[in-house]
């Protein structure tokens, strides 16, 4: 059986009359599932937060939420996570990744986008290996999304789903939107694919938009810098900091497929 974790994310800012939107899908085998809850549950707790707490992507480089757990051990705990996706020796993949994002225009409804996102990658899922031991079985876990469920109704989203997926899955009961938590790290997981994303084309847009910048501030020796540069040129280096920090812990993901 196969555990779909589905969460989505909206990098900031847009392209001329276009906005960009993205979906990211963790796919665990049940005969995996056991090994990576345990996993979690071992570095969350070596991390120091608390279940009463979400736990969140967003929170890696804020210290909204328990300020005694710092920047670097966030970072560690995200790059522990990512490396539950393989095997010790990270030569094989335990976790399928699928990330799919694009522009659409402003006025496509938010609930269509994501139905477009979804069925692209669900096309992409190749058929279950056998129909054996219930391993042609699915099940969809995602993240609470109250634009969509209000606009789709579940017969709508189930019939989708079917019609989109191999025809030789069979699915779970049916597709189940819940309010995720720290007492499910499988949509942990997904929201941090899709936070690290999200970061990374945010930042990556903001140094190609100030790169020009950067680099004027960067050629001035320090006693040049008025204390306005020093502050705006130090935001520049966190930003570049932050973009390459993403690029470095997506890498760690065994694979990700780009849908």
């Amino acid at each position: 059986m196969k555990f779909l974790f589905v969460d989505e994310f909206k990098p900031g800012g847009s392209s001329g009359a276009n906005k960009l939107y993205g979906i990211s899908i963790v796919m665990i085998d049940s005969a995996y599932y056991t090994t990576y809850k345990r996993g979690f549950e071992k570095e969350f707790e070596k991390l120091g937060w608390t279940k009463e707490k979400e736990l969140k992507g967003r929170y890696t480089y804020s210290k909204a939420v328990f300020e005694n757990i710092t920047i670097e051990q966030r970072i560690n705990f995200t790059e522990e996570l990512f490396k539950l996706s393989s095997s010790k020796s990270g030569k094989s993949k335990h976790i399928s990744i699928y990330v799919c994002f694009d522009y659409f225009a402003k006025d496509f409804e938010e609930h269509d986008i994501y139905i477009d996102l979804l069925s692209r990658i669900f096309k992409k899922i190749c058929k279950p290996i056998n129909s054996k031991l219930g391993k042609n079985l699915i099940a969809f876990l995602l993240d609470d999304n109250e634009v969509v469920t209000k606009r789709v109704s579940e017969a709508e989203f189930y019939n989708l789903v079917a019609e989109k997926l191999h025809k030789k899955w069979i699915i779970f009961e049916k597709p189940l939107f819940i309010r995720s938590s720290s007492l499910s790290p499988g949509l942990i997981f997904a929201d941090f694919v899709s936070y690290f994303h999200q970061n990374f084309i945010d930042t990556r847009r903001f140094f190609n938009a100030t790169k020009n910048r950067f680099l004027e501030l960067l050629s001035k020796e320090e006693s040049q810098l008025t204390p306005e540069e020093r502050q705006e040129l130090g935001k520049y280096i966190t930003n570049y900091k932050k973009q390459k920090q993403s690029s470095r812990i997506i890498t760690i993901l065994k694979e990700v497929i780009y849908v």
